[in-house]
């Protein structure tokens, strides 16, 4: 137990100094973007997306373990385009880290085509890509259990560190296409579940090569409807010994398949997504190969009195006791479904209630979840 303590006043310690740290950088960069703009034109954009989230649960087979305690966060947006330069970092404190999410510079290398170089979100998460970290951003409370950030539970990796492409151009009439294309350094895996390569904190090291891609069919270019393949690959190493009990391997290969579509009918909308993974687990005993599928469908109506009712559906197949279940433990959520109703009641400020019922390899579980969002300015 007093293990434990120290190790939990020690993350307090050190997540108070990353919260520190990360304020000064965000001040210093302010200071010098309002410089830079003033002195050579350009545009920087700042954004802060506060929430506070509260949870209660009743249990059907055993207490959950909810793997997202971050109940009070704040996530800050910085961005400034000048001729054919970009910037843009995405910084986040909770009551569990701080952190830098995505850390990025770019350059238009030609008509809507921008090379980025930094720390990234994958782009073949059909959720994140769109909604990134600040919760205002989504409808719901939470996310599908198969967009879990890393930190979260997730068992696809999200954060990669190298060289991303995204390019959009027109078709055929008001028709376009949307390809994003990205190779890095992708997460090693620990007791934790996948670790990316960070920029506050210390990296394992051992990271290796991945491989993700993006294609889009946009029927409006300017709307936002949008069908799209989504194709990745992932060899991540096993570097902690816990881990490689746990797992009985030394390495993890991951190949994923899938596709999206997001839908627009008048008030209604629809977000949609499968995904296929293959998973190959290597040590000096040989490799065991594994695969799964996961998809999710939600539907929101968006009223004319700023409410908004959602509902989703979350399903999987062959995910439940493999070796990337077993990896967190058991309690990625296999199965999920869920109703609420987002209340947009001034600008830029929203609550949300969300009512849910959710099935691991272990246990199920009923849950009531209410947030407050926001965005500043």
């Amino acid at each position: 137990m007093r293990n434990a303590a120290a190790r939990a006043r020690g993350r307090c310690v050190q997540g108070g100094a990353l919260l520190i740290a990360v304020l000064g950088l965000v001040a210093t960069g302010a200071a010098a973007a309002a410089d830079h703009d003033h002195e050579h034109g350009g545009d920087t954009d700042w954004l802060v997306f506060p929430s506070v989230t509260g949870r209660t649960h009743w249990d059907d087979t055993g207490p959950p373990a909810d793997t997202n305690n971050d109940w009070v966060k704040a996530d800050l947006v910085y961005s400034h385009a000048g001729g054919t330069f970009r910037a843009l970092a995405e910084a986040e404190v909770s009551s569990e880290e701080a952190e830098f999410e995505r850390l990025q510079v770019g350059w238009d290398v030609g008509e809507n085509t921008v090379l980025w170089l930094g720390r990234y979100h994958q782009p073949t998460s059909a959720w994140n890509i769109d909604h990134h970290h600040g919760r205002y951003l989504q409808t719901s409370v939470t996310r599908p259990a198969i967009e879990h950030w890393e930190d979260e539970g997730g068992v696809l990796p999200q954060h990669l560190a190298g060289a991303l492409l995204d390019s959009k151009g027109a078709l055929t009439g008001d028709s376009g296409l949307s390809i994003s294309a990205a190779i890095g350094a992708g997460p090693v895996v620990t007791d934790q579940g996948f670790d990316p390569v960070r920029v506050l904190h210390s990296n394992h090291g051992g990271h290796r090569a991945a491989y993700t891609a993006r294609v889009g069919f946009l029927p409006d270019l300017l709307g936002e409807d949008a069908f799209g393949l989504l194709y990745a690959h992932y060899d991540l190493p096993v570097v902690d010994p816990q881990a490689r009990l746990r797992l009985g391997a030394d390495t993890l290969t991951e190949q994923v398949l899938g596709g999206y579509a997001n839908l627009n009918r008048g008030a209604w909308r629809v977000r949609a997504a499968v995904y296929h993974v293959d998973s190959d687990d290597t040590s000096a005993l040989g490799t065991r190969h594994e695969h799964f599928g996961a998809g999710y469908a939600q539907v929101e109506y968006a009223t004319t009195v700023a409410l908004t009712p959602y509902s989703r559906l979350e399903t999987s197949a062959g995910l439940a006791g493999s070796s990337l279940d077993v990896l967190q433990r058991d309690q990625v959520d296999v199965r999920r479904a869920l109703a609420g109703l987002r209340w947009d009641f001034r600008r830029h400020q929203a609550l949300t209630l969300e009512i849910g019922h959710a099935a691991t390899a272990v246990n199920a579980y009923h849950e009531v979840r209410l947030q407050w969002s926001g965005v500043l300015p």
